[in-house]
């Protein structure tokens, strides 16, 4: 037991010295092995305004992580011979349909995020009506041609689950896997009583730009729901639990054919080369060892589970932000890998400063489009900002992409293009500006008519509640709230638009109601947004 508490005080060292760029009020590290809970971490605070302390007790939304939930009572139902993985979804929701020239979609193609479904936008707080909705949508692409996540295919597996067993997801989870685990503190569906319970969520306060440090975190909504792609809510106590089952290869819950289509590898992700999705959980090889994991995310919370299934060990994170957690993940499954090879216990990294970019010098320069012009320069292993007198240090928000604390910049973050792998030009909203070693054109234009649909758009919807329209090098590109994304615009026939240039994207916007030259409405895979007065 010496040697158990020695691993967990740590990880709780390397928790405290990296607490910074962990950027969350609070966490809960859970750890176990293959026979029992080894103990938790907890630091930092449960909800900032009382100052109450995170406890493993407290509760957690752990977002997708649900998702695997979800696919084993699908499997238990498959076992008992009421679904077939390979069927259409139509043989269990005779009133399913979406625009397609493919093959039907099948169960099969849900759990593994390969059925061409577009990923949904959160526009209920329920699943039957936006999975009815889909008839407004088309597939994007042949099911089980490739990997694109999506919620909504979730949600049609709760909408199946209760249509076959004639029982919500939810119960089939509590009854069939909650209970037999012990898991009595989760809560399956997310409710204002779980609130009660639960560490407050923390975010950005805004919704409209990139978070940038200097902004600070705001308590976030509560959102009641109950659909199968992420609304469960528990502790790392539990979780362990959970993890235990999937070190015991599915046992209770699951017989040895079960969890092998469980884990199965049916599809890899090409942004993670060497991961494969199975049903609701991510495999892949991790330094010679097989890993099993998943994240997930909610409005004010995010958390990682994963199992090394060579070792027996697992770790589970939750935490009351979207907050790092692969860096910690992978720390404490390695400490606790030394703790039962015998082997030292890794180093506890040193904390990287927000603003150190190694490779400074690849983005440093002058990028220029007409009288418009952007000065970066490398400074001390920073990258700074030159503009308006001022000297300010860019934060990398990931790759390429970096935010900036500046009343000009502060909306849209800086995003760097490369032509053959070097840094030539860089986007800012609707800004686009080439340094001198870029090649191509430098004049674009585009049809008046969508000088009707730039602009800013917005719903009551807390999970995507607004976007912007900009018109950049000839195209329209839709600019996501948070602005981690950015989707070319392609026009379609009959007026819409697809969002994204992959022609095998099945995101879908267009744009009505225009009223003295601007349209005043958009539905994005079905969600309605309005425009706005806001820039």
């Amino acid at each position: 037991m010496r040697d158990v508490a020695r691993a967990i005080e740590h990880i709780r060292s390397y928790v405290e010295r990296n607490w910074d760029a962990l950027e969350t009020p609070g966490i809960a590290v859970g750890l176990t092995d293959h026979d029992r809970f080894l103990g938790a971490i907890t630091h930092g605070y449960s909800d900032v305004g009382s100052r109450v302390p995170v406890s493993p007790q407290h509760l957690f939304q752990i977002g997708s992580i649900s998702k695997s939930f979800t696919a084993i009572a699908v499997l238990q139902e498959h076992e008992a011979g009421r679904i077939d993985l390979h069927s259409p979804i139509t043989e269990y929701l005779p009133w399913f349909e979406v625009g397609s020239r493919f093959s039907p979609i099948t169960v099969h193609h849900l759990l593994t995020h390969t059925s061409g479904l577009t990923t949904g936008r959160d526009f209920t707080t329920e699943d039957v009506h936006e999975v009815w909705s889909l008839r407004e949508t088309e597939v994007g692409f042949a099911p089980g041609e490739r990997y694109y996540y999506s919620n909504l295919g979730y949600k049609a597996l709760g909408v199946i689950l209760q249509a076959v067993s004639g029982r919500p997801w939810w119960q089939l989870v509590r009854e069939r896997i909650l209970e037999p685990l012990g898991m009595k503190a989760t809560d399956p569906l997310t409710t204002y009583a779980t609130r009660r319970h639960s560490a407050a969520g923390y975010g950005s306060p805004y919704d409209d730009r990139p978070w940038h440090p200097s902004q600070g975190l705001a308590e976030q909504p509560w959102v009641e729901s109950a659909t199968a792609d992420g609304t469960i809510c528990s502790n790392v106590e539990d979780m362990t639990a959970y993890l235990r089952m999937l070190l015991a290869r599915g046992h209770p819950v699951l017989s040895d054919e079960g969890f092998a289509l469980l884990t199965q590898r049916a599809i890899g992700d090409p942004e993670e080369p060497g991961e494969f999705y199975g049903y609701g959980l991510v495999v892949g090889d991790v330094d010679g060892h097989t890993r099993i994991h998943h994240t997930g995310s909610t409005i004010g919370f995010s958390g990682w589970i994963g199992v090394d299934v060579d070792d027996g060990t697992g770790v589970v994170i939750l935490t009351n932000a979207y907050a790092e957690r692969f860096e910690p993940a992978g720390f404490a499954l390695q400490t606790i890998r030394a703790l039962r090879s015998g082997a030292d216990l890794p180093a506890i990294p040193e904390p990287k400063a927000r603003e150190a970019v190694e490779d400074a010098a690849a983005y440093a320069g002058a990028y220029r489009w007409g009288d418009d012009e952007l000065v970066l320069d490398a400074d001390g292993g920073r990258l700074v900002l030159r503009h308006g007198g001022r000297v300010v240090p860019l934060v990398r928000d990931e790759d390429d992409r970096f935010v900036v604390s500046h009343p000009g910049f502060e909306l849209f973050p800086l995003i760097f293009q490369r032509q053959n792998g070097v840094v030539t030009h860089v986007v800012h909203g609707a800004r686009w500006l080439a340094n001198e070693r870029y090649e191509g054109p430098t004049e674009f234009e585009h049809p008046p008519e969508w000088g009707a649909l730039v602009g800013h758009y917005r719903t009551h919807n807390p999970w995507y509640s607004n976007f912007r329209i900009v018109a950049r090098r000839g195209a329209l590109h839709l600019l996501p709230g948070w602005n981690t994304e950015d989707w070319e615009l392609v026009p379609l026939p009959g007026g819409s638009f697809r969002a994204g240039a992959e022609e095998w994207s099945p995101r879908r916007i267009r744009f009505d109601t225009v009223i003295d030259g601007k349209a005043t409405h958009a539905v994005l895979d079905c969600g309605p947004y309005y425009r706005t007065f806001t820039p």
